[in-house]
């Protein structure tokens, strides 16, 4: 029988192992940040904007650190899990920057609105605002 080519992944000794829990430890922080923030009157949505940004680079370290040293499947699937819902933050904390005037507005009237049919107005009125705030669009 010819030995397969294939390489094994290897052990992880005990200090590697607290390395990389540490490292997921962080990045489970970073993840309730950026939610937390995400949740957050505008001004402090910006810390999602950190915390997202730093999350996925931590998350893309993972990845390729797991990938090159070919570490169990399990970190490599937990680090695209990061790396998505980082993204998915960075992506909504971004344009809720962009169109900052727009989600304060739409922020205020949330706050203010009691019924459905009061809501439902909000994210019309948000939705009409963010794109009259496009220069060229109309």
């Amino acid at each position: 029988m010819k030995p397969s080519k294939r390489k094994e992944r290897p052990e992880l000794d005990d200090d590697t192992r607290r390395s990389y829990a540490r490292l997921i430890g962080w990045l489970v922080l970073a993840l309730v940040i950026a939610y937390a923030g995400l949740q957050m009157p505008l001004p402090w949505r910006l810390a999602t904007i950190a915390a997202s940004l730093v999350g996925v680079s931590l998350a893309v370290f993972l990845l390729v650190r797991s990938l090159r040293r070919r570490l169990p499947i399990t970190i490599m699937v937990g680090a695209l899990v990061f790396f998505t819902c980082f993204g998915f933050f960075l992506f909504t904390a971004g344009f809720q920057a962009i169109f900052w005037e727009a989600s304060v507005q739409f922020d205020e009237c949330l706050r203010s609105s009691v019924t459905e049919r009061a809501t439902q107005r909000c994210y019309d009125a948000y939705e009409q605002n963010m794109l009259d705030s496009i220069p060229g669009l109309r």
